[in-house]
């Protein structure tokens, strides 16, 4: 079973994800900051991180870049209402595999989180 870490201050956007994606068989995990997230990746393998941009703490591309200094290639997808393209490059350099402009189609995220795991 693929797990997967949701990270998203917005607790009604973390319920909401993972319950669709229970309902297509990952196993969830959640985390509401940038600390709980780090501490998180630690402690477990994930197959997928969804990773809001906007958190208390540090935000989203400083998660990402703690995941790369690691030394961990774990997949990626970020999410956020403010991807501005500053947000987006960051993003991509830190090797994001995708992201999703907040609001999405809840299908089309999971047809993102599909094709990312298969690509593992």
């Amino acid at each position: 079973m693929h797990k997967i870490l949701i990270v998203d201050d917005d607790k009604d956007m973390c319920k909401i994800i993972s319950t669709v994606l229970m309902q297509e068989g990952y196993k969830i995990f959640k985390a509401f900051d940038g600390e709980q997230a780090i501490k998180a990746i630690n402690a477990k393998n994930y197959n997928l991180v969804i990773l809001d941009f906007r958190l208390p703490n540090m935000d989203g591309i400083e998660v990402l870049q703690k995941i790369r200094n690691m030394g961990l290639s774990i997949s990626v997808i970020m999410i956020s209402a403010y991807g501005n393209d500053l947000v987006k490059s960051k993003a991509k350099k830190f090797g994001v595999s995708q992201f999703l402009d907040k609001p999405f189609d809840l299908s089309k995220l999971i047809k993102v989180v599909k094709n990312t795991i298969s690509k593992n």
